[in-house]
């Protein structure tokens, strides 16, 4: 292995030849202590002519030099920097983002012992165009020292809006792993139409029809299924501190609709601290599997939990 002070070597020759180099820069703009061309002549001895004046520079300025330019990334007016591909940092848009994590502990001690927490985050970014949505949530119980609970979903949704139709496309993709079932994981692509009937800043009914798969990996149906999808969300800001949350999906499959999943949440938030942006948390998510593979259907999942927004 080569020795990683050549690096730091390698650095400094380089700073040094910048240096010297913004030096002779310097050297060769500052022209007024040059003599004038005339200067081996001998001076004229005019006693009341004081000295000479220095002779005007050889040229009147330098060209421009590459450091002189200003920066490409940023605009003049101090905007966001646009999107360069070599700068990672200006891969994600800073705009239009409304995000939130969210943590529920409950336990006891004594007779019974048990311990459960639930924990997530939520990253949204809606703009004229495009909405984008990304859930995550963890939910762990212990009882007695037995782990009766430990699950995690994600889900990552993206849709297209269509100009001023109220017609929009979207693509749906769900995450899920869950000790206790049949299966490691199982994961869910769709896509489709979606159709807002009413969007404002206060109320939000959109339904969505689509088609896609899921496969149950590590379980006993390790393969892809093709299902259809149904589904909508009802989002109502109540009040200024009451909001209301209704998210189902239901999942069929082609072959037989007697197969399917139903995915439910809801919840209601509250308004605890307007300048801290804390919200208290309940609600509740649903998953139905109508194949449980010998375990129950349900999995039912409540919290209450402490909202912090930012």
């Amino acid at each position: 292995m080569r020795c990683p002070h050549g690096l730091a070597w390698f650095a400094v020759a380089i700073l040094s030849v910048f240096i010297e180099s913004a030096s002779a820069q310097g050297w060769l703009t500052d022209q007024s202590y040059r003599p004038n061309s005339q200067s081996l002549a001998p001076l004229p001895t005019v006693p009341d002519q004081g000295l000479l004046e220095p002779p005007p520079p050889l040229e009147p300025e330098l060209p421009p030099s590459v450091f002189d330019q200003p920066r490409q990334v940023e605009l003049a007016d101090h905007t966001p920097p646009t999107t360069v591909w070599a700068y990672p940092w200006t891969w994600f848009p800073t705009d239009g983002w409304s995000n939130s994590v969210e943590l529920g502990i409950n336990g006891s001690d004594g007779n019974a012992q048990s311990f459960s927490f639930q924990t997530g985050a939520r990253f949204k970014r809606e703009t004229d165009f495009t909405l984008f949505d990304f859930r995550v949530t963890h939910n762990r119980t212990n009882a007695n020292g037995v782990e009766t609970q430990n699950n995690a979903l994600m889900y990552a949704d993206f849709e297209r809006f269509l100009g001023d139709s109220a017609w929009t496309s979207f693509v749906k993709n769900g995450l899920e792993y869950d000790e206790f079932r049949a299966f490691d994981l199982r994961y869910n692509i769709n896509a489709g139409l979606g159709y807002g009937f009413y969007r404002t800043d206060r109320l939000t009914v959109v339904g969505r029809l689509g088609a896609g798969a899921s496969r149950e990996f590590g379980g006993p149906d390790d393969a892809w299924s093709p299902e259809a999808l149904l589904g909508g969300d009802y989002e109502h800001q109540v009040t200024d501190r009451h909001k209301l949350i209704v998210k189902v999906d239901y999942f069929p499959e082609w072959s037989n609709f007697n197969n399917f999943r139903l995915v439910s949440d809801v919840a209601w938030e509250y308004l605890v601290d307007e300048e801290g942006n804390l919200s208290l948390k309940l609600g509740a998510n649903d998953r139905y599997d109508s194949t449980p593979n010998g375990l129950k259907p349900n999995d039912i999942n409540y919290s209450a939990l402490l909202l912090y927004k930012f």
